[in-house]
């Protein structure tokens, strides 16, 4: 901030009294050749020479600065081939990372003279410069270049400097990469004696420029791990320049890559074993396995078992309290290394997941979301489960280790803090420190039972049973329903808005199936009645997640519409070509909306149907406000929606179809075709 501060008032300064400041950098410009012939292509550059400390810019010029410019004014008949740029350096100011060039700066262009070049002649090539330079204040600074070339002359040599220059200039050279959560990997061939690369971006807003880049080395390839910026999004390629360093910091080779998303598997790069990092992970892994135990997810399931145990401290023996904080300590233990083998036999197969990989499976974050449903509804009372679930199973022979399982499956969803660095080095590391890291983030879940197992002393702590317990019972469901809710809007943010009415579909289901079953119990007459309608309840439930996660997860697959969104103008040009036009104007809001997406066109049949026919589709979006939807509905006579129009090839009038409509409407409007 402090260095764009100074660039503003420099250029202020600057704009108003010319002269101020004398540039601390020198211009020129000069040429490969003294004299050029007709039809001759050669080189001329701009040369900045700068003090000890100062640098200019490159044409990205990272974090802050100005890309170095200049404009050139070349005499009639000569054009500009193109512009190079030599391998910059990286300057570290603090936290950020800028791109340029110290000592003496060339940037050389490329010009063509006219063939029709009279001979025994001057000609003028002369241009404005414009660069920041910096040191540890900013200057920004113009001047006038020019050079003159003499038509039909031979020349000396080319100067060194441009010499130099064009030998640093980067190759071109293939390249691939992956995007991964947090970096990109790029992979390109190594030269000999590399031990340490780095990628400068062509493009800001793509990379982390003060990000701290890595190079690791799998048969004779490089793969450079290239931090992120945070609002990097869907990037198709990656322009820049890789730099390979020697043992020694001096830059062996650059090249200038265009990479693209690489359709090989990225291999694994197992992180090598250091004692420090590994003691250090350990430590994570136990802090956050402890702070587990106070997030939403896991907090009320942890809290009731506690309760329990308050219950029966007074009838337990020390030896049946030390069973309880085993057992428990061995079912988180079995979970957590189980959740870490499954990861590996993942990782080995290629694909790289982490912890809460299962939330990126839509069908179980609905399931997840209705039993966080269901425990709230039995901590709030609604329905009764007996006293062995109440109390996490504090009675039964395997109830403690259930219990402990049951901590694990509710944590999936959380992560605490400390667990995140824990778990990309756990990942990254060698399987046997992977599990490592799994088993202790385990023990530091089971920490509070385990140590009221083995010291039962401790149990004196905790508050007395009291009437307080059941109303705390009943204040725990809501972290509950919270995580339910959350879950509720990871699927919809997956699967859209299909998704999300099935879920609410589902929570409802639920609600009214608990409440069925706890009418039986209250109400003997209606048992049969009330449980056999519970029942049914349930299997509505299996039914409405196995029909529609499966569909909805179709949606992004070949065998949907392909749906553009709605513009007017595109609209028209395709009925001037008389190509068969489908509108569709919906939104996530409206529940006949949802219906119809789900009866009328989520079918492979309808989709192929459309690219048969060679229909273009067009879904207007009216969940937000939008003057343009609006418009339209209002074109057709509509103040809301759902609307279906239908333009055949050259009509003039189109087809309204019905607002609840269906498969069998679609293909009958489609028919004429």
């Amino acid at each position: 901030m402090k260095r764009l501060l100074f660039l503003f008032s420099f250029f202020f300064l600057a704009a108003g009294s010319a002269g101020a400041f004398e540039a601390p950098v020198r211009a020129s410009l000069t040429a490969e050749k003294e004299g050029i012939f007709p039809g001759d292509e050669i080189f001329i550059a701009l040369q900045l020479d700068m003090p000890p400390g100062w640098h200019v810019y490159w044409k990205n010029s990272g974090d802050s600065g100005e890309p170095t410019e200049l404009k050139l004014s070349l005499p009639e008949g000569f054009r500009e081939i193109e512009r190079l740029w030599p391998a910059p350096e990286r300057f570290t100011v603090g936290e950020m990372a800028e791109y340029g060039y110290r000592n003496t700066a060339v940037l050389p262009v490329r010009i063509k003279a006219p063939d029709d070049l009279k001979l025994n002649e001057k000609v003028k090539i002369k241009g404005q410069a414009v660069w920041l330079s910096c040191k540890d204040e900013c200057v920004p600074s113009e001047a006038e270049v020019s050079l003159f070339l003499t038509t039909g002359m031979e020349s000396s040599g080319t100067p060194p400097v441009l010499t130099q220059a064009l030998s640093e200039v980067p190759d071109r050279a293939p390249a691939s990469f992956w995007d991964t959560k947090e970096n990109f990997i790029i992979a390109a061939a190594l030269p000999d004696g590399a031990v340490r690369a780095y990628f400068f971006p062509e493009k800001a807003g793509i990379v982390l420029h003060a990000g701290e880049q890595s190079m690791k080395v799998r048969d004779g390839r490089a793969y450079v791990f290239v931090p992120k910026a945070s609002r990097a999004r869907d990037v198709k390629e990656l322009s820049g320049v890789l730099a390979f360093y020697g043992p020694d910091g001096h830059r062996i080779r650059a090249v200038e890559i265009k990479a693209l998303p690489s359709e090989e598997e990225l291999p694994d790069f197992p992180r090598p074993f250091d004692f420090a990092d590994f003691a250090g992970a350990l430590i994570l892994a136990f802090a956050g396995g402890v702070l587990l135990n106070l997030m939403p997810c896991v907090f009320p399931v942890l809290s009731l078992k506690a309760v329990a145990l308050m219950s029966s401290r007074s009838t337990s023996s020390p030896a049946a309290l030390k069973r309880e904080g085993l057992a428990y300590t061995a079912g988180v233990m079995v979970s957590f290394l189980v959740v870490g083998g499954v990861l590996l036999i993942l990782r080995a197969a290629g694909t790289g997941l982490g912890w809460g990989f299962q939330l990126q499976y839509p069908p179980f974050v609905l399931l997840l979301c209705l039993f966080m449903f269901f425990l709230g509804l039995v901590f709030s009372g609604v329905i009764s489960v007996g006293h062995g679930f109440a109390g996490l199973g504090q009675n039964r022979r395997w109830g403690n280790f259930g219990t402990g399982v049951l901590a694990v499956f509710v944590a999936t969803p959380c992560a605490a803090p400390f667990m995140g660095a824990a778990l990309g080095y756990g990942l990254t590391s060698p399987a046997p420190v992977t599990m490592a890291v799994f088993a202790v983030m385990g023990l530091g879940l089971s920490l509070p039972f385990l140590l009221l197992g083995l010291r039962p002393k401790l149990s004196r702590f905790l508050p007395k049973p009291g009437a307080w317990m059941e109303l705390f019972r009943n204040f725990l469901a809501f972290p509950l329903y919270g995580t339910a809710g959350w879950l509720l809007w990871v699927l919809s943010a997956q699967e859209g808005s299909l998704a999300l009415a099935a879920g609410v579909f589902c929570l409802i289901m639920t609600a009214l199936g608990a409440w069925l079953w706890e009418a039986a119990r209250c109400h003997p007459r209606l048992k049969r009645t009330a449980q056999s309608t519970a029942v049914l309840v349930l299997l509505l439930i299996a039914g409405a997640a196995y029909d529609i996660a499966p569909d909805v997860h179709r949606k992004n697959q070949e065998q949907s519409i392909p749906w553009q969104p709605y513009q007017a103008e595109v609209v028209q040009a395709y009925r001037k070509q008389g190509v068969p036009v489908f509108l569709k104007f919906s939104a996530s809001w409206c529940l006949t909306c949802l219906v119809n997406e789900k009866v009328a066109f989520d079918s492979p049949e309808i989709a192929e149907l459309f690219r048969s026919k060679g229909v273009a589709a067009f879904f207007g979006d009216w969940t937000t406000r939008d003057d343009r939807i609006t418009k339209a509905l209002e074109e057709y006579g509509r103040g809301g929606v759902p609307l279906y129009v239908y333009y055949a090839p050259f009509a003039v009038k189109p087809v309204i179809l019905p607002q609840i409509i269906t498969e069998g409407a679609v293909r009958e409007a489609l028919s004429g075709l």
